[in-house]
């Protein structure tokens, strides 16, 4: 009973391998023509990270230390070596009286090779004091590296937080 099923299931195999549709195209001048240029072209492919060709990623976040101080965090990471990365944090407090935002303080920080190694990440981690707790801020960032004299940037946001402390 096994070796007959086996047999009538291969046999189905078989044939359904054996009419599947096969397409022929005749040889003429035209065609190995054509042949020939597409041998002859190449393709170049360029991929680039949608944020830039020189910035892979910016980071930056806000946190609550619950200390009365705020909390952050920023980094910016390149595809490339770059020769300098600089990084502008603009920290806003929310006025719920008028209901708007308000930079309340401003930080830039940069960053250059050294030791003969080269530059393609930058990164800040600290606690910012100085400021009302029991507020809402939120932060801005900028982050532009340079290559050669010119400059690219990504921007950034963080949402608003209640800072307590």
């Amino acid at each position: 009973m096994r070796k007959l099923l086996k047999s009538i299931l291969i046999g189905i195999l078989i044939a359904i391998l054996g009419t599947s549709p096969t397409f022929a195209q005749t040889a003429t001048q035209e065609n190995s023509h054509n042949q020939n240029l597409q041998e002859k072209q190449q393709v170049i492919v360029q991929l680039y990270d949608p944020r830039g060709n020189w910035v892979a990623d910016g980071i930056l976040s806000i946190s609550n230390p619950r200390n009365g101080r705020i909390g952050i965090y920023m980094t910016t990471q390149c595809h490339v070596a770059v020769d300098e990365i600089q990084m502008d944090i603009a920290v806003e407090q929310y006025d719920e009286d008028r209901e708007r935002w308000n930079q309340v303080d401003y930080l830039t920080y940069n960053f250059y090779p050294s030791g003969g190694k080269p530059l393609t990440e930058a990164s800040v981690d600290f606690q910012l004091s100085g400021h009302e707790s029991n507020c809402t801020y939120r932060l801005r960032g900028w982050h532009t590296v340079f290559v050669n004299g010119n400059y690219e940037e990504l921007k950034s946001e963080t949402p608003g937080i209640k800072i307590t402390g």
